[in-house]
Parts: C-alpha cells; sequence; structure tokens
C-alpha cells in the first residue's frame, strides 16, 4: 500500500446504465454535475433540475456520498458537489502548528508591506 489517498470513481464508470434507476441517476448528476453557473447544489435544486422527486435525489445523495462520489459542502450540510469540480479547491489538512506558522508569516509580510513608504 503506498499510503496515497485513492480517487473517487466517475460516476458514469459506475451507474448501473440502462435501468430505470441508472436512468434516475444520470438525471440526478447531470443537474449536480454539469450547469456551468453553479458549483454546489442543494438537495431542492437538484429535485426541481432533474424533475426527481426529493425522496429519490436524497437516496442517490446516500449512495453516492459514502464513495466520495459527492463531497457535501462544509458550509451549507444541504448543499453537495461532484467530487471532480471541487477537488482542487480543496485544502489540505494541516497541523496547528504549520497554520499558525503560516499566519504569522502572512501577518509579518503585511506588516512589512504597511510600513514601508
Amino acid at each position: 500500500m503506498t499510503g496515497q489517498k485513492q480517487t473517487p470513481p466517475r460516476w458514469h464508470e459506475i451507474y448501473p446504465q440502462g435501468t430505470p434507476q441508472g436512468n434516475d441517476e444520470v438525471k440526478f448528476f447531470r443537474a449536480l454535475a454539469r450547469h456551468p453557473q453553479y458549483e454546489w447544489r442543494s438537495i431542492g435544486a437538484i429535485s426541481k433540475e432533474s424533475g426527481l422527486p426529493r425522496g429519490t435525489v436524497e437516496a442517490i445523495v446516500a449512495k453516492y456520498h459514502p464513495m466520495g462520489v459527492i463531497v457535501q459542502s462544509e458550509k451549507n450540510e444541504d448543499s453537495y458537489a461532484y467530487w471532480e469540480r471541487v477537488k482542487t479547491k480543496k485544502k489540505k489538512d494541516q497541523s496547528l502548528v504549520k497554520q499558525d506558522q503560516d499566519q504569522r508569516v502572512k501577518k509579518a509580510k503585511k506588516d512589512a508591506a504597511d510600513a514601508s513608504p
């Protein structure tokens, strides 16, 4: 084992293609992942855009969220995104010491910039 975190599968590689459930999942992922204006979508917005009942949307979220295919927003627990749309924006975990050091360096640079004529 290399210790590297594996990326989640792409939805179109694992959904049950050619079945009624798969048809619902296609509608779901199109509403979630393909809207150019929105990165994060609420359950209600996904339901409205896909035409799926809220319960169906919640069941699909429950299926794919544990796999990492769907990511839940840290700011709004009712909002989700497709992992490929948000993967580069997710901050790496840092130790408290590293966070403190980064904040101190940032403050020192700001103070130096403010002090210069």
